[in-house]
């Protein structure tokens, strides 16, 4: 296990991470510094506490937006491939309807 330090919203922290991962976990923290900055800059300086909450509610809130956004995406594709099934049974029906009738 490796030990990796991590700067989040200006403060330091000690994290345990598998061994090999320290460069993720450190983009991860970049990443989340600068939005940490970002808030503190709108908002203004908030406890640790607080700036812990408001981050997570905003990731939350960006999770929301994705998942809808795929669950709108993955609909569209449902209802394309389910128009695209309904054509061809009514091509194979007009077929069967067809020889039926010869």
């Amino acid at each position: 296990m490796a030990i990796v330090s991590l700067k989040i919203g200006g403060r330091f922290y000690k994290f345990s991470c598998n061994d090999g991962q320290e460069p993720h976990m450190r983009e991860l923290a970049e990443i989340l510094d600068r939005r940490a900055e970002q808030l503190t800059k709108n908002i203004g300086f908030m406890q640790e506490g607080q700036l812990l909450a408001m981050m997570c509610l905003l990731l939350a809130e960006e999770k929301q937006h994705i998942e809808k956004a795929t669950n709108a995406e993955v609909m569209e594709q449902s209802v394309g491939q389910l128009a695209e099934n309904i054509a061809n049974m009514a091509i194979k029906i007009e077929v069967l309807a067809e020889s039926l009738n010869a």
